[in-house]
Protein backbone atom coordinates (compact mmCIF):
# COMPACT_ATOMS: atom_id res chain seq x y z
CA UNK A 1 0.00 0.00 0.00
CA UNK A 2 1.43 3.20 -0.98
CA UNK A 3 1.05 6.69 1.28
CA UNK A 4 -1.29 7.77 -1.33
CA UNK A 5 -3.83 4.39 -0.94
CA UNK A 6 -3.46 5.24 2.60
CA UNK A 7 -4.60 8.53 2.47
CA UNK A 8 -8.02 7.95 -0.09
CA UNK A 9 -8.96 4.87 1.78
CA UNK A 10 -8.42 6.92 5.58
CA UNK A 11 -9.28 10.43 4.18
CA UNK A 12 -6.56 11.39 6.78
CA UNK A 13 -2.75 13.15 5.47
CA UNK A 14 0.01 11.61 6.71
CA UNK A 15 3.97 12.55 6.65
CA UNK A 16 6.00 10.34 5.43
CA UNK A 17 7.29 9.69 8.73
CA UNK A 18 4.21 8.40 9.88
CA UNK A 19 3.45 6.16 7.17
CA UNK A 20 6.42 4.89 7.53
CA UNK A 21 5.01 3.72 11.60
CA UNK A 22 1.96 3.02 9.88
CA UNK A 23 3.34 0.56 7.03
CA UNK A 24 5.26 -1.01 9.38
CA UNK A 25 1.85 -2.02 11.39
CA UNK A 26 0.46 -2.98 8.26
CA UNK A 27 3.00 -6.06 7.17
CA UNK A 28 3.08 -6.65 10.43
CA UNK A 29 -0.66 -8.14 9.72
CA UNK A 30 -0.17 -10.00 6.18
CA UNK A 31 -3.45 -11.91 6.31
CA UNK A 32 -4.99 -8.12 6.09
CA UNK A 33 -6.16 -6.47 2.92
CA UNK A 34 -5.63 -2.84 2.41
CA UNK A 35 -9.04 -1.97 3.05
CA UNK A 36 -9.88 -3.47 6.10
CA UNK A 37 -6.48 -2.32 7.77
CA UNK A 38 -7.69 1.38 7.09
CA UNK A 39 -10.45 0.93 8.54
CA UNK A 40 -9.23 -1.02 11.48
CA UNK A 41 -6.13 2.08 11.71
CA UNK A 42 -9.34 4.69 11.50
CA UNK A 43 -10.36 2.84 14.98
CA UNK A 44 -7.11 2.39 17.19
CA UNK A 45 -4.25 3.49 14.50
CA UNK A 46 -3.34 6.50 17.07
CA UNK A 47 -3.59 4.56 20.09
CA UNK A 48 0.12 4.33 22.11
CA UNK A 49 -0.84 0.49 23.02
CA UNK A 50 -1.37 -0.15 19.46
CA UNK A 51 1.93 1.72 18.51
CA UNK A 52 3.57 -0.23 21.24
CA UNK A 53 1.96 -3.38 20.23
CA UNK A 54 3.27 -3.05 16.80
CA UNK A 55 6.35 -2.30 17.44
CA UNK A 56 6.93 -5.74 19.58
CA UNK A 57 5.25 -7.80 16.71
CA UNK A 58 7.77 -6.53 14.07
CA UNK A 59 10.45 -7.01 16.57
CA UNK A 60 9.31 -10.65 17.28
CA UNK A 61 8.82 -11.30 13.58
CA UNK A 62 12.15 -10.29 12.65
CA UNK A 63 13.62 -12.33 15.72
CA UNK A 64 11.43 -15.60 13.84
CA UNK A 65 13.35 -14.54 10.89
CA UNK A 66 16.54 -14.99 12.06
CA UNK A 67 15.87 -18.29 14.15
CA UNK A 68 14.11 -19.74 10.71
CA UNK A 69 17.36 -18.84 8.79
CA UNK A 70 19.18 -20.71 11.40
CA UNK A 71 16.77 -23.59 11.10
CA UNK A 72 17.94 -23.79 7.65
CA UNK A 73 21.63 -23.43 7.50
CA UNK A 74 21.19 -26.04 10.51
CA UNK A 75 19.26 -28.22 8.40
CA UNK A 76 21.75 -27.99 5.62
CA UNK A 77 24.89 -28.57 7.84
CA UNK A 78 23.26 -31.75 8.86
CA UNK A 79 22.78 -32.72 5.25
CA UNK A 80 26.21 -32.42 4.26
CA UNK A 81 26.96 -34.39 7.35
CA UNK A 82 25.51 -36.90 6.16
CA UNK A 83 26.80 -37.01 2.87
CA UNK A 84 29.87 -37.18 4.18
CA UNK A 85 29.01 -39.72 6.53
CA UNK A 86 27.59 -41.88 3.61
CA UNK A 87 30.74 -41.44 1.76
CA UNK A 88 32.80 -42.71 4.22
CA UNK A 89 30.40 -45.87 5.32
CA UNK A 90 31.12 -46.90 1.93
CA UNK A 91 34.57 -46.24 1.34
CA UNK A 92 35.59 -48.11 4.99
CA UNK A 93 32.16 -50.54 4.92
CA UNK A 94 31.14 -49.34 8.30
CA UNK A 95 27.68 -49.67 9.07
CA UNK A 96 27.23 -47.22 12.10
CA UNK A 97 28.42 -44.26 10.11
CA UNK A 98 25.58 -45.55 7.21
CA UNK A 99 23.20 -45.69 10.52
CA UNK A 100 24.17 -42.48 11.80
CA UNK A 101 23.11 -40.99 8.06
CA UNK A 102 19.98 -42.81 7.87
CA UNK A 103 18.99 -40.98 11.34
CA UNK A 104 19.66 -37.67 10.08
CA UNK A 105 18.25 -37.73 6.78
CA UNK A 106 16.04 -41.18 6.96
CA UNK A 107 16.23 -44.56 4.90
CA UNK A 108 15.09 -43.31 1.59
CA UNK A 109 17.26 -40.14 1.03
CA UNK A 110 20.38 -41.95 2.14
CA UNK A 111 19.63 -44.94 -0.59
CA UNK A 112 18.79 -42.01 -3.15
CA UNK A 113 22.22 -40.34 -2.35
CA UNK A 114 23.72 -43.85 -2.60
CA UNK A 115 22.39 -44.09 -6.39
CA UNK A 116 22.95 -40.54 -7.49
CA UNK A 117 26.69 -41.05 -6.09
CA UNK A 118 27.24 -44.37 -7.58
CA UNK A 119 27.92 -46.06 -4.41
CA UNK A 120 27.44 -49.59 -4.02
CA UNK A 121 23.67 -50.38 -2.65
CA UNK A 122 23.89 -52.64 0.64
CA UNK A 123 21.38 -55.64 1.41
CA UNK A 124 19.65 -53.51 3.65
CA UNK A 125 19.15 -50.62 1.10
CA UNK A 126 18.39 -53.70 -1.83
CA UNK A 127 15.63 -54.89 0.53
CA UNK A 128 13.76 -51.39 1.01
CA UNK A 129 13.73 -50.96 -2.17
CA UNK A 130 12.13 -54.26 -2.93
CA UNK A 131 9.75 -53.62 -0.48
CA UNK A 132 9.13 -50.09 -1.26
CA UNK A 133 8.58 -50.91 -5.21
CA UNK A 134 5.59 -53.27 -4.66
Amino acid sequence: MTQQEFQDLTGRKVTAEEFCSIEKMYYAVPNMDKHEFCKRWLQTGNNPLTIELAKQTILLNGMLEERNNEAEDCHSKMEELAWFLIGKACAYEDIDFYKEAIRIVGLKTAIMHKIKMGYPLWKEDKEYIRENLK
